[in-house]
């Protein structure tokens, strides 16, 4: 009867392995087309400069300082296709984790005509860029054509290290996300030792994989905050896929509590046990008898 039982076992852990295999291969999947962007071309050229620094040069080794004081942009425009183009706005964005945590918007009005190329000088006042963000961050010069739509013209990508606070949103994000893993990391290592974790494999699996994907989520943000290497999407989506594979795999291996049998199959497997020893009993009789009469 433990043979009997031990295969149902087996039968059900097999089943239940089949969902997890599927959404690991659907999670690593998700990732990798996450990290696929969508490339768009430019009709404006933009080459720019904040306080005299060129933002072609402020690259991830060597971002352009940024503070609540007052800076100038001096902008340089070329319209490289061959139709009128008017732009209307200018945004500043960083973002990390594919998150935008600075945010800066002006007008700027200026028409080019085909191959026209203008030099305009734009002051920059950052005074809420402290409560934003606080470290290095991945920037992008925008800019935008009037209308509802705000078409995309053309972009100037570079990193900043913003001088910001503590208290900052960037910082709390942080802060934010260090508590929650800690926590998460906590509960499910109670529950390994205690054996208290959910006896479905999957469940298990996807309790570990979210604590693996916090690790991966606060050591790239701590590249940002400690102001290390602001880092592209190229290597932060391995960063965070591999320890949430890593948590996915050792949830669905770690030993969970006792899977309960439900009282139908519990009946059925009574059931079968008396039929068995009512069988055995009529075996034994008929091999006594047997006996006897030889």
């Amino acid at each position: 009867m433990n043979i009997k039982r031990a295969r149902i076992t087996t039968d059900r852990d097999r089943l239940r392995g089949r969902p997890a295999k599927l959404a690991a291969a659907a999670l690593a999947a998700a990732f990798l087309l996450g990290a696929c962007g969508d490339g768009s071309s430019d009709v404006i050229d933009v080459d720019a400069s904040i306080d005299g620094i060129s933002l072609d040069a402020a690259d991830a080794s060597d971002p352009l300082p940024l503070s609540t004081e007052e800076s100038e942009l001096v902008l340089t425009m070329t319209n490289t296709s061959d139709s009128p183009q008017a732009i209307r706005y200018l945004r500043l964005e960083g973002e990390m984790v594919g998150l935008t945590f600075l945010t800066y918007t002006t007008r700027v009005g200026v028409d080019l005509g085909p191959g026209e190329q203008r030099t305009v000088t734009v002051p920059l006042d950052f005074f809420d860029i402290d409560s934003q963000a606080h470290g290095f961050l991945l920037a992008k010069l925008a800019l935008y054509a009037p209308g509802d739509n705000r078409e995309l013209l053309g972009t100037d990508e570079f990193a900043v290290d913003v001088r910001g606070s503590v208290t900052s949103t960037m910082a709390l994000f942080a802060a934010l996300l260090l508590v929650a893993t800690a926590a998460t990391l906590f509960i499910n290592l109670k529950g390994l030792a205690q054996r208290t974790l959910p006896p479905n494999r999957f469940r298990r699996a996807l309790r570990f994989a979210a604590s693996g994907l916090g690790v991966g989520l606060l050591l790239t943000v701590a590249f940002s905050v400690l102001r290390i290497f602001p880092l592209p999407s190229v290597a932060w989506w391995p960063l965070l896929l591999i320890p949430t594979a890593i948590g996915f795999a050792a949830g669905y291996v770690a030993p969970g509590a006792v899977d309960d049998i439900d009282e139908e199959e519990l009946e059925d497997l009574r059931e079968l046990d008396d039929t068995l020893a009512a069988v055995a009993a009529t075996v034994a009789a008929e091999s006594a008898d047997s006996n006897n009469n030889g």
